[in-house]
C-alpha cells in the first residue's frame, strides 16, 4: 500500500497441502486453456487439519480486502467464520493440478510495517501457512509503470533505517529478496501466462516483476529524497508502499525456527504515482487488478512434497 486509507479488520482462507518441490500446472478453469484457480468442492480437502492453510493472503485497505473477498467468493465452497478478537474470516478452496490450494489472509488493522508485520505473526500463528502474499496497491515511482498495472515483487528495499545529519538523512536501507521457491513459481507463472492481462475486451495492464521499496514514510512527492535514494540502491525499483517491509522482516525472524515455512511476496496494483497527485481514486482499480493477478497465481502455488 502506497499510503493511508480506509481499512477493516478481516481475514481470508482456502486450501491443499505443503511441502517443496517441483512446478505446478493449474486445472482448467470454465472451459479456458491458461492456468487458474478453479474452484474445489468442499469434499476435495477432507480429512485435512481445518485450521491449517497452503497460502496465507495480507490485505490492509477496505478496497484491498474487498478485492481479495471477491475472488474468493468465487469458490464454491466459500463460508465466513469469526475468530477470536471478532476478526472475519473468509475461508474457500482453490483448485490445482496437483490438488486444492487452502488459501488464508488477514487484514492487518492499520497501515504500516508494524501492523503489517504483526498481522503476518497472528496469521502464521492461527493458520500455519508456509507462503504469504500481501496484495493490495503501490505508487509506482517508474516513469513506464502507468496506473493499474500490476507488480509482482521479487525484492523488498527498506528505506525507513536512517541517521540524520546537518547535511540531510544518511539512509542504511536493507535489501531482502523472496524465497528461491516463489521466484521460481513467478517465472512458471509469467512464461505460461505472460506479462499482459486482458480482463475485459476494452481493459488491458500489464504485470511487471522486480524490486519494491518498502518504509512507513508515505511518499507523495516525485523530487522526495526516498526516491532518489531508491533509484540509486536499485534503479530498476518499480514502486514504494508501506506494509512488505515489515512482514519481510517477521519471515526473515521466523524463518529459522520453522522448516516448515517456504516464502512470502507482495502483489501491487499501481494506485497512483507517489507525488502531489496522489490520492484515493484508483484504489478499488489497483486492487481489483492485483487480485485477479493473485487468483491467477494461485495454482501455480500448491507445492510439491519432497518425499526422499
Amino acid at each position: 500500500m502506497s499510503g493511508p486509507g480506509p481499512h477493516n479488520t478481516g481475514m481470508v482462507v482456502s486450501g491443499g497441502s505443503v511441502t517443496v518441490g517441483g512446478s505446478v500446472n493449474a486445472v482448467q478453469h470454465n472451459g479456458g486453456e491458461s492456468p487458474q484457480a478453479g474452484p474445489t468442492r468442499p469434499e476435495a480437502s477432507e480429512g485435512r487439519t481445518d485450521r491449517s492453510a497452503d497460502v496465507g493472503i495480507l490485505t490492509v485497505l477496505r478496497e484491498e480486502t474487498t478485492a481479495v473477498v471477491e475472488v474468493l467468493r468465487r469458490a464454491v465452497d466459500h463460508r465466513v467464520e469469526q475468530v477470536y478478537g471478532g476478526a472475519a474470516v473468509h475461508r474457500a478452496t482453490f483448485g490445482a493440478e496437483g490438488g486444492p490450494v487452502r488459501v488464508v489472509a488477514t487484514q492487518a488493522l492499520e497501515p504500516g510495517t508494524h501492523s503489517a508485520a504483526l498481522a503476518y505473526q497472528q496469521l502464521r500463528r492461527r493458520f500455519a501457512p508456509p507462503l504469504v502474499l500481501l496484495v493490495g496497491i503501490a505508487g509506482g515511482v517508474r516513469p513506464d509503470l502507468p496506473v493499474g498495472d500490476v507488480v509482482l515483487a521479487d525484492e523488498v528495499i527498506w528505506y525507513d533505517s536512517r541517521r540524520e545529519t546537518e547535511d540531510g538523512p544518511r539512509r542504511r536501507g536493507r535489501t531482502q529478496a523472496t524465497a528461491p521457491v516463489l521466484r521460481h513459481r513467478i517465472s512458471d507463472f509469467l512464461v505460461r501466462h505472460g506479462t499482459v492481462v486482458d480482463p475485459e475486451p476494452d481493459r488491458r495492464f500489464h504485470i511487471h516483476r522486480g524490486p519494491i521499496g518498502s518504509g512507513n514514510a508515505v511518499v507523495t512527492d516525485a523530487g522526495s529524497d526516498i526516491r532518489v535514494w531508491l533509484r540509486q540502491t536499485h534503479e530498476k525499483t518499480l514502486a514504494v508502499e508501506t506494509e512488505a517491509g515489515g512482514v519481510a522482516q517477521a519471515f526473515y525472524e521466523e524463518i529459522a525456527d520453522d522448516r516448515a515455512l517456504h516464502g512470502w511476496m507482495t502483489i501491487r496494483g499501481i494506485s497512483d504515482r507517489a507525488d502531489r497527485y496522489k490520492g484515493h481514486r484508483d484504489h478499488e482499480l489497483a486492487s481489483r487488478h492485483a487480485a485477479l493477478v493473485m487468483e491467477r497465481l494461485l495454482p501455480y502455488l500448491r507445492l510439491v512434497e519432497d518425499d526422499r
